[in-house]
């Protein structure tokens, strides 16, 4: 499957010597520290590459600036990759437990 750009947020603020960023985020979205992030203008220009930082409270995450000049009001994107479940990880699949269609199953 192909990925999509998720929002994370909004910039609410950017350090006056421009390392770092706070952003407004979902209070349940779960976003990993190193995680990438771009940011994009109310006029659809990417403005900068984030990377999540371990520091979070509440609603609020932060993230230093790795390119870019980020604005406050700029919202926050992430890629997501939908993960593909295998046959294993689904106890209702028919190749549940490793077994492939060409082996003979005998019922007792």
């Amino acid at each position: 499957m192909a990925p999509t750009q998720l929002p994370v947020g909004t910039i609410h603020m950017v350090d006056p010597e421009g390392k770092f960023v706070l952003i407004q985020s979902s209070r349940f979205l779960p976003v990993e520290p190193e995680t990438s992030i771009t940011t994009v203008s109310a006029n659809g220009m990417e403005t900068s590459q984030l990377k999540v930082s371990p520091a979070r409270k509440g609603q609020f995450l932060t993230a230093d600036i790795v390119s870019g000049r980020p604005g406050v009001g700029d919202r926050a994107v992430m890629l997501h990759v939908p993960k593909v479940s295998s046959p294993e990880a689904d106890p209702f699949s028919p190749n549940a437990g490793g077994s492939s269609d060409d082996e003979i199953q005998v019922l007792e």
